[in-house]
């Protein structure tokens, strides 16, 4: 549900497409991705500069009072134009759960900063025993002398080697598998006991493992509402990541075409065949299913409430529909479209990457099948 007017998210997509425009095309990208960083500070500063940052916070956070929803048209137009800035890390992730925290306190303190560009806060809720299940919590915090302490280990934290702050999922209570039990809490990137091995993703992004031994933390949820509130984060960054992969579809899809109406065989534009004209359709057939599931999903999407089968399933189909657009992009550009010197290959490889990040579509799937299995169970119950 956007809570934005159809105006003002016009002219924030508009200004998203001139910046793509004239600041970032793909050259300008790969020399963003050679940098330590891997993004470019300047870049953030502006996002913050025209609003991008603040869209789904509050206005007493420096925020615009939208949603999640109103971030998905800048989403897609981040997928058109391979962004590698980390938007769904800090504001879909990290952002989210701040604003959704039960500590006042903190997320008053650090939200307005977010917003500003001046924090780049990150969410650790990944383990190696986890596999896409958010609820799967080892790492334990500990409460000694009115102070909590953090030990244990985060696996594919995006965006980790430039945090200022991470927002942890920890076990207060129960063993690793159970539901409950689980809280979020905060701790600056300077933390003593932690540790962050930053190293670069398939896609070109930023990714790192972060090891916390008795490092000291803030809370931020209390009562068990650590575990619901990391499982709405992600469903809502879902959502933004299927937008994202949308535009990527389109961008592929639109390559593609102009290629085959370019490269020439037999004297005559490759396009003009009809095996390939049918691969193409199919390409556009499957851009646009995730397409229209997105527009779906959002129309019916209700901030707060559980949309978990929703996201699953649009994440299920984003996972299928972009290995498909992707793997006839490549094959239809032929040797040069495994190239580095390419777009193509980079899109194919950030399509990958989304359909990896919060769990693959066998993943998506069982998740569908044990809520219709648990519901079953209830009504033979009852």
């Amino acid at each position: 549900m956007a809570l934005l007017t159809d105006d003002l998210r016009t002219m924030l997509e508009d200004s998203v497409e001139r910046f793509i425009r004239d600041q970032y095309d793909f050259h300008a990208r790969q020399a963003l991705v050679a940098t330590d960083a891997g993004y470019s500070a300047r870049h953030w500063a502006q996002f913050a500069d025209m609003g991008w940052l603040g869209i789904p916070f509050e206005e007493q956070h420096g925020g615009m009072g939208g949603s999640i929803v109103d971030t998905l048209g800048l989403m897609r137009r981040f997928g058109r134009g391979l962004v590698v800035e980390p938007y769904l890390a800090v504001v879909g992730l990290a952002g989210q759960a701040l604003a959704g925290a039960d500590n006042a306190e903190a997320s008053g303190a650090l939200l307005p900063a977010l917003v500003a560009g001046e924090a780049l806060p990150v969410m650790a809720w990944e383990e190696a025993a986890s596999r896409g299940n958010p609820s799967w919590v080892e790492l334990r915090a500990t409460e000694s002398g009115g102070e909590w302490r953090l030990d244990g280990e985060k696996i594919t934290v995006l965006n980790a080697p430039q945090a200022s702050h991470f927002v942890v999922s920890a076990r207060v209570a129960g063993g690793p598998a159970d539901a409950d039990g689980i809280e979020l809490f905060l701790l600056p990137a300077t933390a003593d006991g932690l540790g962050v091995t930053g190293f670069p993703t398939m896609d070109g992004h930023r990714a790192g493992l972060v090891r916390l031994q008795s490092a000291q933390a803030e809370r931020l949820t209390h009562n068990n509402r650590g575990g619901p509130l990391l499982l709405r984060v992600l469903e809502q960054a879902c959502l933004m990541l299927v937008a994202e992969g949308v535009g990527l579809m389109e961008s592929l899809l639109q390559r593609t075409v102009d290629y085959t109406r370019t490269r020439r065989q037999f004297g005559v534009p490759i396009a003009s065949f009809q095996a390939l004209q049918h691969r193409m359709a199919d390409m556009y057939i499957a851009t646009t299913q995730a397409e229209n599931l997105l527009d779906l999903t959002a129309a019916r999407w209700r901030p707060g409430a559980d949309n978990s089968e929703a996201a699953a399933l649009l994440k299920a189909q984003l996972c299928a529909s972009g290995r498909y657009v992707g793997q006839q992009a490549i094959q239809l550009h032929g040797g040069i479209g495994m190239t580095d010197e390419l777009d193509v290959g980079h899109y194919f490889k950030r399509l990958t990457a989304l359909g990896l990040l919060f769990g693959d579509e066998t993943v998506q799937r069982r998740r569908i099948w044990q809520q219709h299995s648990n519901a079953g169970a209830g009504a033979v119950g009852a």
